[in-house]
């Protein structure tokens, strides 16, 4: 008996260990799933391209308003979010307002 207690206490205990990794890991997953597609507003200048590449791990990809919706219609997903003029930011947000209103 004593020796079936054993080994069944540490995989409870590991058990109890792995289950809140394994739940916060779900989480993250979710959260990350839920930004797959984003747009962000960038500045075109070095030093913005330079922080956004040390943030994401790559050059930032610059997309239009019509880009945006064209993408989200046709189900496109973006690893790291796009980058975008303020301009285009303001088309983007009046196209949505617009067609929020119809």
């Amino acid at each position: 008996m004593t020796r079936f207690v054993s080994p069944a206490l540490i995989a409870a205990a590991l058990a109890a260990i792995a289950t809140p990794s394994l739940a916060q890991a779900s989480r993250a997953e979710t959260a990350r799933a839920a930004t797959l597609q984003s747009v962000m507003v960038c500045a075109t200048d070095t030093a913005t391209r330079r922080a956004y590449q040390r943030e994401f791990g790559a050059a930032p990809v610059f997309v239009t308003a019509q880009e945006a919706v064209a993408a989200r219609q046709a189900g496109q997903r973006w690893a790291v979010p796009r980058c975008m003029t303020a301009r285009q930011y303001d088309r983007l947000v009046s196209t949505t307002q617009t067609r929020a209103s119809l």
